[in-house]
């Protein structure tokens, strides 16, 4: 059995990123840090425009974050242009970070949550690294729901899947919905022996609400989760994964 530690950051956006966030997630004593997509996003950010133009300032912060924070940083998701290519492209990406570096970045294989979103381009990573003795999986948004993307990982030899998303929706979680939606996070835990954390944000997206539904599904169930009135809270947490056969 392997031992993760690993630290869920529910962030509330439109917030802000300040010097006090970056000591508190820079303190933690984890394996992994995982944040959730867009978490740069602030109330001066109006458009899609304005949230590409401040893609730079969100890695900067990342990479300033690892420069002190001694594990593997899941970067949310940040809206970027990808010059790797034969030209430049819109991607909706997720930064590996580690030892104030960008390792790799995972690009969003279905990017469809959003309008601005339809404007870049789909990935076609496999998102699977290996980091500080650890192997391990990303998917962003979407991508998480794509059970045959789950099924592909878990057949590569994946355990655990680390995943920044996007909850939709407007008021709180009904508790119906929230056992329906932890229900079918464990059905695909179980299914596939994975286990997957998931982040997420509250507030909106250009005045589109979300909430935050971050959990830990593994496959004999959930092993935490945030409560329906916590869904707009920040909430810093560090669960300890214990992974069976790895």
């Amino acid at each position: 059995m392997s031992i993760l530690k690993v630290s869920v950051y529910q962030k509330p956006l439109n917030e802000g990123l300040n010097l006090t966030i970056l000591k508190k997630l820079a303190a933690l004593k984890s394996d992994f840090l995982v944040l959730p997509e867009y978490f740069y996003l602030d109330s001066n950010i109006k458009d899609d425009q304005a949230l590409l133009d401040r893609s730079q300032f969100a890695q900067d912060w990342i990479q300033k974050l690892s420069d002190a924070y001694h594990g593997v940083i899941i970067g949310g998701t940040i809206l970027r242009t990808d010059e790797s290519a034969s030209k430049s492209v819109l991607r909706c990406s997720t930064p590996i970070v580690s030892n104030g570096e960008i390792i790799d970045w995972y690009n969003k294989r279905n990017p469809v949550d959003y309008d601005f979103e339809k404007k870049t381009s789909a990935g076609g990573e496999e998102g699977v690294y290996i980091l500080s003795g650890h192997r391990f999986a990303v998917l962003n948004g979407r991508d998480l729901m794509q059970t045959d993307e789950i099924a592909r990982l878990a057949a590569d030899g994946i355990k655990i899947i680390l995943a920044p998303f996007t909850f939709s929706g407007k008021g709180q979680t009904s508790p119906k919905d929230a056992e329906r939606d932890e229900n079918e996070m464990v059905a695909v835990a179980r299914k596939h022996d994975v286990y997957i954390v998931r982040c997420c944000a509250g507030g909106d997206v250009f005045g589109a609400p979300i909430r935050g539904r971050s959990l830990v599904a593994t496959p004999t169930g959930i092993s935490w989760r945030v409560s329906p009135h916590e869904e707009q809270s920040e909430i810093l947490k560090t669960i300890m994964v214990n992974i069976a056969g790895a």
